[in-house]
């Protein structure tokens, strides 16, 4: 009888242990940029920090970026469990969402958007599409159009190539250039081969891809905010407990808050470095300067508003002061 008691609880002991070794949850995360890549430089100190505290409990596994999931196809891979979590660009995938990408427009940092009531309608809009909202892993970072081909007005940037994603095809078609859509990957090529004049992308990353060694020119004025978002597949996020949620929370809203100021010192440091690397920041006019900004978000509110005349009023009423 004792050998029996001893067998059963020694067998009691293995179960237990087999199940506080299976509880440890692991998310697989997929980025739309190669791991290392500046831009990512908030979002992995968010992983470091949900791994850190949730040691035992959750963990955060990183499968790789484009090379693993072509940037493009990462939201659909999201929606359909392929992956439990992305570091996406919304531009990448907000004409399934909304029908035109947006959130580039905003003059609001991650913390007056959960203030103001965004953040929660933005997790309305993504729950139809099997996603929860986690936040902005980044903030402070803005954007540039760069070109090989000198544009000292408004006028010398007509009928220029223009590499695109839907952050900012619109407004590139209203500066009459021709828009070429193509992920950053290709862009490197693109520039060297002569298949594009130019790109637009934001003042981080430049540098490090090579691409300050094969072009010219950043054009000023600065625009838009960095539009990368921290997204989890709605099942999977309802499959964790409160406390695993309430930590992937915690944790996001003090990176949106501690990285938005480390960010923009950053890209600071980034727009130096490229132009001692040899690019040439062109500045036009005061007047050509406001014509060029109220263009650039004229141009992204009007195609918002387009696409879908419910919704865009109201956005640009919630992202704009």
């Amino acid at each position: 009888m004792k050998k029996v008691l001893i067998t059963l609880t020694v067998l009691f002991i293995i179960t237990l242990l087999s199940s506080t070794v299976q509880a440890k949850t692991t998310l697989k995360m997929v980025t739309f940029l190669p791991k290392g890549n500046n831009n990512m430089t908030a979002f992995m100190a968010f992983v470091d920090s949900v791994n850190e505290k949730g040691k035992g409990d959750l963990e955060i596994k990183y499968i790789g970026g484009p090379e693993a999931i072509p940037g493009f196809e990462q939201f659909e891979a999201l929606k359909n469990g392929v992956v439990d979590m992305i570091l996406g660009c919304e531009s990448y995938y907000g004409g399934k969402v909304t029908r035109a990408a947006y959130t580039h427009l905003t003059l609001l940092d991650p913390v007056k958007e959960r203030k103001n009531g965004y953040y929660d309608f933005r997790n309305e809009l993504f729950r139809k599409h099997n996603v929860h909202y986690l936040g902005r892993a980044e903030f402070g970072v803005w954007f540039h159009i760069f070109t090989n081909k000198l544009a000292t007005d408004l006028n010398g940037i007509k009928g220029q190539k223009i590499r695109v994603s839907a952050t900012y095809e619109s407004f590139v078609k209203r500066l009459g250039a021709i828009p070429v859509t193509m992920p950053g990957s290709d862009i490197y090529t693109a520039l060297e081969r002569g298949t594009i004049d130019g790109y637009a992308w934001a003042v981080l990353g430049n540098v490090q891809m090579g691409w300050a060694d094969v072009c010219k020119y950043v054009l000023e004025p600065r625009i838009y905010q960095m539009n990368i978002e921290n997204l989890i597949n709605l099942k999977t996020w309802e499959k964790l407990t409160k406390s695993q949620q309430k930590l992937l929370t915690d944790c996001m809203i003090e990176n949106e808050k501690e990285y938005t100021p480390i960010m923009a010192d950053i890209a600071e440091k980034e727009y130096a470095e490229l132009q001692k690397k040899g690019m040439k920041v062109i500045k036009f006019s005061p007047e050509e300067t406001k014509k060029y900004l109220e263009l650039a978000y004229q141009a992204g509110w009007d195609d918002v508003i387009k696409s879908n005349p419910e919704l865009g009023p109201k956005l640009k009423k919630m992202l704009t002061p």
